[in-house]
């Protein structure tokens, strides 16, 4: 038989691109990808040559101490019961009326808020009242911040920007 690693397969974070990987260096598509996280569902074994074997697993989540609304990605958006708290988050840290040219508020704006006036932009509306759909606006700005087209980043711990610190 083939001998085991010396090392456990390591679990990685949700789609991270495990087998985005493994379908790249088997050249065929082995193993069945995703954007949304979640899709795989069980640890697969695939052999590359005779000697050498490739595990794919779903990714785990670990009990984390980050906020809540730092957890988004690690399940699919489109799960979230309560997306307004990583939409406010992201306006916390983007300017995202400018970034989603919103008509400007005569206040401060609230997480609620800008998904109200995306959803009026959007032309996002509930079946039955035909009112804003603020929920379906709070999913879309999610997935524009997981696809990269909303520009969050964050400098690692102790980053500064005099290279002599």
């Amino acid at each position: 038989g083939v001998p085991l690693s010396p090392f456990p397969p390591s679990p990685g974070l949700p789609n991270a691109g495990k087998s985005s990987v493994l379908t790249a260096l088997l050249g065929r598509g082995a193993v069945s990808v995703s954007r949304a996280p979640g899709r795989t569902r069980y640890f697969q074994t695939h052999f590359l040559t005779p000697s050498l074997r490739l595990c794919d697993c779903p990714g785990l989540v670990f009990p984390s101490r980050a906020p809540q609304e730092l957890q988004v990605g690690v399940y699919p958006i489109s799960q979230l019961q309560e997306p307004y708290s990583a939409v406010g988050y992201l306006a916390s840290r983007l300017p995202l009326p400018t970034l989603l040219q919103l008509p400007s508020a005569s206040s401060a704006w609230t997480a609620w808020d800008i998904c109200e006036a995306w959803a009026e932009k959007r032309g996002y509306r509930t079946a039955r009242t035909a009112r804003s759909d603020a929920y379906r606006a709070a999913n879309s700005i999610l997935r524009m911040a997981a696809e990269g087209k909303l520009p969050l980043c964050h400098r690692p711990p102790g980053y500064t920007h005099n290279k002599g610190e």
